[in-house]
């Protein structure tokens, strides 16, 4: 799969140490490490327009899935990895590595970062 859906897994997968990458049911996925949430694409090939749509099985469970729009979940998944990359350091640090991974979010997703989010570029 090579969608919208697959490059944002693939950004949330690179946001280490949350994330890792993971082959899991046939497809690049994201694994967290903090709880084990595994986030697979979603196929939207058929749509007339790709979404982003992302595919949540909370905790690794086909039978607890769940599916949400990623640039969303990107976008958080951004801001708690700059959190985490922030301490001990300073808020122009945090803000200016905040900003490295949101720019790069909104390269994947165009249009479809949330007005909130792109104020925050």
């Amino acid at each position: 799969m090579h969608g919208l859906s697959q490059r944002i897994i693939d950004y949330i997968a690179e946001l280490m140490p949350l994330y890792t990458f993971q082959f899991a049911d046939g497809h690049d996925c994201a694994l967290s490490l903090v709880d084990g949430t595994l986030l697979m694409p979603v196929n939207e090939s058929g749509n007339g327009r790709e979404e982003g749509w992302v595919a949540v099985l909370w905790q690794g469970d086909a039978h607890r899935r769940s599916e949400v729009p990623g640039p969303l979940l990107a976008y958080q998944a951004a801001l708690r990895c700059a959190e985490l990359h922030g301490i001990g350091r300073t808020s122009a640090e945090v803000g200016a590595h905040r900003h490295i991974l949101l720019t790069r979010l909104s390269e994947i997703c165009g249009e479809l970062v949330h007005i909130e989010m792109a104020t925050r570029l």
